[in-house]
């Protein structure tokens, strides 16, 4: 079982936002810029440098300072792709997902369609849900703030191996993005932007467990409904994504917990974890 909680906390980092408030803030509801094309550069030898701070109370080995850099690798039409650092791994959050995919925009729009890598211990034990992403709008301008931008809801079936039991298990995941606001004027960083696209993507999951408990099969909740991860994202026009910040946790059940008490397992983990990501653009370059 212990085995199985960290294989849920890697299945949510793939995917991996902090609600802190900046000063010095004009929020508008619809947005005064010229297109989404600005707010993606997508030029020939273009790159972005981010400074990525890695934070958990409760997952002390998580705690890491590293350097992305992201840059444009291929173009096609509106379309292209976008890479990280020499290995192709990036250690954002927010970046992992734009590495992982192809990027498209309109004069308003941003879409990404790509998939998620699933870690190789978890594919060993068994999953082998879909996890690909097609038509998520990250950026809309003609949007009004709050709006909903992508929602797609997924319920698959799986059977997990934990130390040689197979526990069948039922997943619903829903996942979405939000336009929040547009900012005529925002402090990020520590300096001051004009015309900021602020947007939030998030997955909520449920798990369920079927356990044999006295000969009798037993549904349990493993993770009751919640949000295992929140990205806060900025976009600046003529600049790109200027900060992300991410918010990636879990929380096991009650119901779990008070079982595995019953059974005599002993989790010498955190019953609530949490892991901050968090990342500041630093530099970056733009060119055709």
């Amino acid at each position: 079982m212990k085995k199985y909680i960290f294989l849920i906390s890697s299945f949510v980092l793939v995917l991996s936002c902090n609600d802190e408030a900046y000063d010095n803030e004009s929020n508008v509801d619809s947005s005064s810029a010229s297109g989404a094309s600005d707010y993606s550069p997508s030029g020939n030898n273009a790159y972005w440098i981010y400074d990525v701070a890695v934070s958990s109370a409760n997952v002390t080995e998580m705690n890491f300072a590293a350097t992305d850099s992201v840059y444009v690798s291929s173009v096609n039409q509106n379309s292209f792709l976008l890479e990280a650092n020499d290995d192709g791994i990036a250690n954002g959050s927010m970046n992992i997902v734009l590495t992982n995919g192809s990027l498209s925009k309109t004069s308003t729009t941003l879409v990404f369609d790509g998939g998620i890598d699933l870690p190789d211990n978890l594919a060993d034990l068994g999953f082998t849900q879909d996890l690909s992403i097609e038509g998520m709008t990250l950026l809309d301008l003609d949007a009004s703030n709050n709006q909903e931008l992508y929602n797609e809801e997924r319920n698959f079936s799986e059977n997990i191996d934990l130390d040689g039991l197979a526990v069948p298990i039922d997943i619903s995941s829903r996942i979405s993005t939000t336009k929040i606001n547009f900012h005529e004027n925002k402090a990020l960083n520590g300096t001051n932007y004009s015309n900021v696209f602020e947007g939030e993507f998030s997955l909520n999951i449920e798990i369920l467990g079927i356990f044999s408990v006295a000969g009798i099969s037993q549904t349990i909740s493993i993770l009751d409904e919640q949000d295992v991860l929140k990205t806060s994202y900025y976009y600046v026009e003529n600049i790109g994504l200027v900060r992300a910040e991410t918010v990636q946790g879990i929380s096991l059940s009650a119901q779990l917990t008070t079982l595995l008490s019953l059974l005599g397992v002993d989790l010498d983990i955190p019953t609530n974890v949490s892991i901050e990501n968090i990342e500041e653009l630093v530099d970056f370059a733009l060119s055709d």
